[in-house]
């Protein structure tokens, strides 16, 4: 009896070190569009910080150097495998997911569109389309202005005379520029400084944080308001690693992230009014456009309408836009 005893001992023993731990930590990859400088980056890096710390032994996340990736080949390559996780605006990829749109034009919040089902809809859509995970609305509460070297000039309509204006585009608002006739020129943000320096463009769209930090404000001296559309970046995963995950390292992090949505909106809501304050304090002129309404109501329906195209073109129902629309515009 004794000899059997040590056969099951030992023989356990053995399949303990070849059966691997049940909570053996999972490393996974992470990439991210911004400089380092800006905020968008920093509260990335924060959320993986937290991810790190709140679910160590769990899961690991590896933070690729900046650029390692395209900003805008990242999300295919979380889509393919390349990398695991990608913190990035939704906007980015909307030609893959079209109902992104519904992110970048929302005047809600991540904890209201959790509470309405908006989030799982875009989860499923994300799931069904691309092969990712839509985790979480990281980078919310920013908005969005137009600025320009110039005073800015307005249509009998109350709305902007882009005439002559070489403005920068951006797929997050490239739809509403076209529909406000501005001559665009697609460019990354890091290629501004100079293009602005050159007067290759006298003028561009951008979030209300940031463009101090980017140095546009040396050239931008007139910012357009009301404020329109909202940061839309998120944290999205390849659909077959978070699949490989155990329940306890999907439902942690999957917790930290919903924790951050709330924390980050805040923080940038803060920063919003912060930086405003600070672009008055040195010279910079906020304009209000006339027809108010009409100028916010063409940046929401320009989008829904570019949204609707290009699912028409993919060949699938329209039928989510509409409930999209419902769950992620508060009227």
């Amino acid at each position: 009896m004794r000899t059997y005893s040590k056969i099951l001992v030992a023989a356990a023993a053995v399949a303990a070190f070849l059966t691997p731990a049940a909570h053996a930590e999972t490393t996974l990859t992470l990439v991210y569009p911004f400089p380092d400088q800006l905020i968008y980056t920093k509260l990335c890096k924060e959320l993986v910080d937290k991810v790190n710390a709140g679910a160590k032994g769990v899961i690991k996340i590896d933070v690729k150097p900046f650029n390692s990736i395209k900003m805008f080949e990242q999300p295919t390559a979380a889509s393919k495998g390349v990398v695991d996780l990608v913190c990035t605006p939704a906007a980015f990829y909307a030609r893959a997911i079209p109902e992104n749109e519904a992110l970048s034009t929302s005047n809600s919040s991540p904890a209201k569109v959790r509470a309405n089902g908006g989030i799982k809809m875009i989860d499923e859509l994300h799931q069904k389309l691309f092969n990712l995970k839509y985790l979480g609305w990281t980078a919310s509460g920013g908005r969005f202005r137009i600025y320009l070297k110039d005073a800015p000039k307005f249509t009998a309509q109350g709305l902007p005379d882009l005439t002559g204006i070489k403005m920068r585009d951006n797929p997050i608002y490239g739809a509403f520029l076209k529909a406000l006739k501005a001559t665009t020129h697609p460019m990354g943000s890091n290629e501004v400084y100079s293009a602005l320096e050159k007067g290759v463009v006298n003028a561009s769209a951008w979030a209300t944080i940031g463009l101090i930090d980017y140095k546009w404000d040396k050239f931008l001296r007139y910012g357009l308001e009301p404020e329109f559309y909202q940061t839309d970046i998120g944290w999205i995963m390849n659909l077959d690693k978070w699949k490989s995950l155990s329940p306890d390292a999907q439902k942690r992090l999957q917790e930290i992230v919903i924790a951050h949505e709330n924390a980050a909106r805040a923080k940038l809501e803060e920063l919003a009014r912060d930086e405003r304050a600070a672009l008055a304090k040195e010279g910079m002129k906020f304009e209000t456009v006339p027809n108010a309404k009409a100028y916010l109501d063409l940046a929401v329906n320009s989008a829904y309408e570019r949204m609707t195209q290009r699912i028409k073109d993919s060949k699938r129902d329209t039928a989510d836009v509409a409930r999209l629309r419902q769950l992620f515009i508060e009227q």
